[in-house]
């Protein structure tokens, strides 16, 4: 994959941060559906959804950087 994104101002990652995102906005942000399509854990997921709908108790779990884990 890196070979591919060479010289492309984006990482594997981002992108497939930002795929998992347009997943839950299409699909109605849906936890479950997101870690059977992603193979995430559900803490995973549930920090995706946050960034549809956030706690405000936890307000840096929406950051893109921080979603990523598993």
């Amino acid at each position: 994959m890196q070979v591919v994104l060479h010289g492309l101002p984006v990482t594997a990652k981002r992108l497939r941060e930002d795929r998992i995102l347009e997943e839950a906005a299409v699909t109605g942000a849906d936890p479950q559906h997101l870690c059977v399509v992603f193979n995430i854990t559900p803490e995973t997921g549930l920090r995706y959804i946050r960034f549809f709908q956030p706690d405000p108790a936890y307000s840096d779990d929406a950051s893109p950087s921080h979603m990523e884990t598993s």
